[in-house]
């Protein structure tokens, strides 16, 4: 039954493929998605998109990403990254791993997964944090160091995503630590780096607010504070042509006090981000409600999308970008919200994770 229920999901992203299903398994297709347990068991389900087949892989892993025909994830209790196949295999990454001084790692993965950058932290605070940070292709090939930095205020850098030319990696400057204590990925102090080293150059209006971002194509969205405190503003940057516009704040009900997610669409018309209005965090009464805002880079427009009471996150665009897929961190699920209505529906009981593209199609095998 839940195969089935999983084929179904599969028919309303709207991701088709025409491969035989009679092929070598390692040219099909495979969706991702993740079931949780409260003892902290996390089980990865591998669905075969052609066949419907699932696999499944049990791990107390975290940090979860999309990469070739794999997904990387570390394994606390070990201290390793970890890749786990569609085949039902796991095994530690052959050259992602923390050196012996290392406290943490960190990992970006390009979009088509050709490449990997990774970033490991050294020291303390009060010893200085040292930072370094390496890209390779995705096969271990072209291995090399782009960035090293040691800093005594606590400041450690991370990858965050690659430019859309792969020529270049977003990072950013943040406090350690702080990750742990916000509802969406925030940015401190995004600056670009070439992938042949030099020095690290600011992006527009850098250092910014402790808040959301997302690239796309050229473009490069930027949340900020409003001045009276009350809501966000959209910067909306092309990196290429310079061009830069403000879209101003909604006035929603409420005080939203984060907000992040930013998911542009492939075709660069619309991007999608959340807010938070967070009551009693870190208490057993802790709720969130989340408001989806959608924007059209078009008109350079946003409106609410709709507004739901607990804390949600958008994950992908379907294919025909009419719908956004979003899931929950706090409990299973994958949900639809259609853009024209607001509509939304639950299309599967696990939580989506990504896509391994056929091995024809995908860059990298692990």
């Amino acid at each position: 039954m839940r195969g089935k229920s999983l084929l179904a999901l599969c028919l309303i992203l709207g991701w088709c493929f025409s491969l035989n299903a009679q092929d070598d398994v390692r040219n099909h297709p495979f969706y991702v998605f993740l079931q949780r347990d409260p003892s902290g068991l996390r089980e990865l389900l591998f669905m075969d998109a052609l066949t419907g087949d699932l696999t499944m892989v049990e791990t107390f892993g975290e940090r979860f990403t999309i990469f070739g025909r794999s997904v990387l994830y570390y394994e606390p209790s070990t201290a390793r990254v970890m890749l786990a196949t569609p085949e039902g295999e796991t095994r530690p990454h052959p050259f992602v791993q923390l050196s012996a001084d290392a406290t943490r790692i960190d990992w970006s993965v390009a979009s088509d997964g050709k490449l990997l950058a990774w970033t490991e932290t050294r020291g303390n605070l009060a010893a200085g944090l040292t930072t370094i940070t390496r890209v390779a292709n995705a096969d271990g090939s072209d291995q090399r160091e782009i960035f090293t930095e040691t800093r005594t205020d606590g400041i450690r850098a991370l990858p965050v995503a690659f430019d859309y030319s792969q020529t270049a990696l977003f990072m950013d400057y943040q406090p350690d630590g702080v990750d742990a204590l916000t509802a969406f990925p925030q940015y401190a102090g995004l600056f670009s780096l070439s992938l042949n080293g030099g020095e690290p150059n600011f992006l527009p209006g850098e250092p910014g607010d402790f808040t959301g971002a997302g690239f796309g194509g050229e473009l490069f969205l930027r949340l900020e504070l409003t001045d009276d405190l009350t809501g966000f503003d959209l910067h909306v940057y092309n990196l290429e042509t310079g061009f830069d516009r403000v879209i101003p704040a909604l006035r929603l009900r409420g005080a939203f006090s984060q907000a992040g997610d930013i998911l542009i669409s492939p075709d660069q018309r619309f991007a999608v981000y959340a807010l938070a209005q967070i009551r009693g965090f870190g208490t057993s009464d802790q709720s969130v409600r989340t408001v989806f805002v959608l924007v059209d880079l078009e008109r350079m427009t946003q409106r609410s999308l709709a507004e739901i009471t607990t804390f949600v996150r958008p994950v992908a665009w379907t294919e025909d970008d009419s719908a956004i897929i979003f899931t929950s961190p706090q409990r299973d699920g994958t949900w639809k919200i259609n853009l024209q209505d607001g509509r939304l529906e639950q299309i599967a009981e696990p939580t989506y994770l990504g896509l391994l593209q056929p091995a024809g199609l995908a860059t990298s095998d692990e």
